[in-house]
């Protein structure tokens, strides 16, 4: 299967707390709505998205906003869960692969920036 992705990804393993929203995601104003917190660690990152492991549910064309620090930067940025399940016992090739990974969650959140990062490299991870 060839690579689909727009931007390379990058494996890390950053600390990260988010706030995601809940109910119609047509209509969800994150301006005044009541966001929910949460936090995980960061597996996977590209310019355009990044891939979390988490304790914490939430539902898919949520927004959310996360918070990180990398080596180089502190990041506070938005985003749209674009899929989002439990690691355990999953098929598909991304939940097994960071299931085997020793990791503090049961479950993945893939996230879509609102706006993709300028630069990033390993390097900086």
């Amino acid at each position: 299967m060839s690579e689909q992705r727009k931007y390379p990804r990058y494996s890390c393993n950053i600390k990260v707390n988010f706030e995601f929203f809940e109910g119609d995601p047509e209509t969800i104003d994150t301006e005044t709505a009541a966001p929910s917190p949460g936090d995980g660690f960061i597996l996977d990152m590209s310019k355009g998205g990044l891939f979390i492991v988490s304790n914490t549910r939430v539902g898919i064309n949520q927004p959310i906003r996360l918070e990180f620090s990398t080596k180089t930067e502190k990041y506070h940025l938005e985003g749209t869960i674009v899929r989002t399940g439990l690691l355990k016992h999953n098929p598909s090739e991304v939940a097994r692969r960071f299931a085997k990974k020793k990791v503090k969650g049961d479950s993945y959140i893939a996230i879509e920036f609102t706006t993709p990062l300028d630069e990033l490299s390993e390097k900086d991870l």
